[in-house]
């Protein structure tokens, strides 16, 4: 049997309050990435969801679509939805678009995967126990068992009664449920929520609130903080409690984003055994030397370059030798990286890749040693490459940098001899 489809909502709306900025938490930088970017990634990179709905601030979505969704080439987004004045309303916009059939391949049998954008380490594996439990039980939400003590306390704060700590969770997302049965209970709710605004003060009558679906339709409309407390008062489906990670948390103050950093980092010596080849595809000019640069800042890795060696050993030229040198250093590095590799670091591989033969057999290269690598085009439009040239040229002819000229017909050359990828080539298209 066939697994259904499973769409993301990914909450991206809220406000930089509370960590007492003018950016909004979600856009705010971790170890050179959006905040945003995290929970969007490991959904991209996932084996269980399908698409993505991204949810933002109205005044937010053009920044969202250029300088996150396209930037990073997130594939799996498949929309992005303006949210509303509180995350339930956030939630219920998109589960909206879903059900009036906005997304390209409809979900109105499947599943459901709610998730706080503010939540960057989300992973295949809470994912998978996720799905797992929704399959099960029809709705589920990632949690943990509670580690402190935790006291009910008074109006005048005493402590009036101690829970059994071992029947506490705290709640994480993602939430996930059957899509009908989500979008019923918000529906429900939205309509009790409704119908409790226009009671003003008990005068309307209790049936109106009956029919909106609420179990017990007496007082105010209960406060609904998380998704599952939606299922939990609007339908008779039991809600699983399935288990998400201790590292799981929302980044909502600086305290928070203090400890984000650390997670971050104690990550990156676990990953040490999982190092990889990251090869960079793009014309000359097209800024493969910055952003080899912001790779190795955010990866620790070991950046090879042909150009800067060839440049050390012979200077600007290296005569009619220039190509048999080129080729057999390239071949150096490879063997290079992947004892680099093996150790347990990352390597960058920039030098261009300009032909779909030598990218394929790059790609090939390590997949037959057993190492994850990843091809990462750097692409620019042509005005902004010519005008990168002409950039250069200015700086070499002041003796700023150390380079050779790219007259036009040089430029021609290289533009024909680069052969645009392919998307099936590439694993990250970066637009520049």
């Amino acid at each position: 049997m066939n697994q259904k489809r499973c769409t993301a909502i990914v909450l991206a709306a809220g406000s930089g309050s509370r960590m007492k900025s003018d950016v909004a938490k979600q856009f705010m930088k971790l170890r050179g990435r959006p905040l945003i970017w995290y929970a969007l990634h490991a959904i991209e990179e996932s084996s269980v969801v399908d698409d993505c709905i991204l949810v933002t601030g109205a005044e937010d979505i053009s920044y969202v679509k250029k300088e996150i969704v396209e930037k990073f080439t997130f594939r799996k987004v498949a929309a992005i939805v303006a949210g509303g004045a509180e995350r339930y309303d956030s939630v219920y916009l998109a589960l909206r678009f879903i059900a009036d059939g906005g997304l390209a391949v409809p979900n109105r049998d499947g599943y459901v995967f709610i998730h706080d954008g503010a939540r960057p380490f989300l992973t295949e594996e809470i994912l998978q126990r996720c799905y797992d439990g929704v399959t099960a039980h029809r709705a589920c939400v990632a949690a943990m068992p509670v580690k402190d003590t935790i006291k009910i306390a008074d109006h005048d704060n005493f402590a009036v009664r101690t829970p059994d700590r071992s029947a506490l969770w705290q709640i994480q997302t993602p939430q996930v449920f059957e899509t009908q049965l989500i979008t019923e209970a918000y529906e429900k709710m939205m309509a009790w929520q409704n119908a409790a605004d226009i009671r003003q003060a008990d005068v309307l009558p209790q049936t109106a609130l009956q029919e909106a679906g609420k179990k017990e339709t007496t007082g105010q409309p209960p406060r609904i903080t998380d998704d599952a407390m939606a299922v939990e008062t609007f339908t008779d489906i039991p809600v699983k409690l399935v288990r998400g990670s201790y590292e799981n948390i929302k980044v909502t103050t600086p305290e928070d984003m203090a400890a984000a950093e650390a997670f971050l980092e104690n990550q990156f010596g676990r990953r040490q055994t999982a190092a990889k080849v990251f090869l960079l595809c793009g014309k000359i000019c097209s800024g493969k030397s910055t952003y080899a640069e912001e790779l190795r800042a955010e990866h620790h890795a070991v950046l090879l370059s042909v150009d800067e060696i060839m440049l050390a050993v012979f200077g600007l030229y290296a005569g009619d030798k220039h190509d048999e040198y080129t080729e057999r250093l390239q071949n150096y590095l490879f063997a290079e990286s992947v004892e680099i590799v093996q150790s347990g670091h990352s390597v960058i591989l920039d030098w261009g890749f300009w032909t779909k033969q030598k990218r394929a057999a790059a790609r090939a290269y390590y997949r037959n040693r057993g190492l994850a690598c990843e091809f990462h085009y750097i692409d620019v439009d042509d005005k902004v490459w010519r005008e990168r040239i002409e950039r250069r040229n200015r700086m070499v002819s002041a003796g700023e940098t150390e380079a050779y000229l790219i007259d036009d017909n040089l430029a021609k050359k290289f533009a024909g001899l680069f052969e645009t990828p392919t998307a099936d080539e590439i694993d990250v298209w970066v637009r520049r």
